[in-house]
C-alpha cells in the first residue's frame, strides 16, 4: 500500500471516531478510496494497536508504520473497540469462499463483508 497523504490520514481518523471503523485502499497519488464490496482479510493475526486517547499524531505514525511494513497489502482496516485503535493490514479478496479459507488460514476471528458492512464469523 502506497503511503497515505495527510488528508487522507484525517479523515480515517475521523472514520474512526465517528462511525466506528473503516476500511480503504490506496490509490498511487496517496488518496484513498472505500471499497464498496468484496472481503477485507487481515494479513496478520494480530492487530497493530495504540490506546483511542492516543493523540491524532500518534495514530498518523501506527498508520504510516502498518503501511510501510505491509506494502503489500492491498487496503487497510481499523476500528475502534472497548479503548483501543486496531489497525489492520488487509487483503480485499472478491470471492467469499476464498476470502474464508485465506481468513482460516490467517487464523482471523471473522473477515469482513465490505458489502453488507457486517463481519463474518468465522
Amino acid at each position: 500500500m502506497d503511503t497515505l497523504t495527510t488528508p487522507a490520514v484525517e479523515s480515517l481518523y475521523d472514520d474512526l471516531f465517528l462511525n466506528g471503523g473503516f476500511t480503504i485502499m490506496a490509490r498511487t497519488d496517496g488518496s484513498a478510496y472505500v471499497p464498496t464490496d468484496g472481503y477485507a482479510v487481515s494479513l496478520t493475526p494480530t492487530q497493530h494497536t495504540i490506546p483511542a486517547t492516543a493523540p491524532f499524531d500518534a495514530f498518523a505514525d501506527l498508520i504510516r508504520s502498518v503501511t510501510a511494513r505491509y506494502g503489500a497489502a492491498n487496503g487497510l482496516g481499523g476500528w475502534l473497540s472497548d479503548g483501543v485503535i486496531y489497525i489492520d493490514p488487509v487483503e480485499i479478496i472478491p470471492d467469499q469462499q476464498a476470502a474464508i479459507l485465506a481468513g482460516k488460514e490467517r487464523e482471523q476471528l471473522a473477515i469482513f463483508d465490505l458489502a453488507a458492512g457486517a463481519d463474518v464469523t468465522l
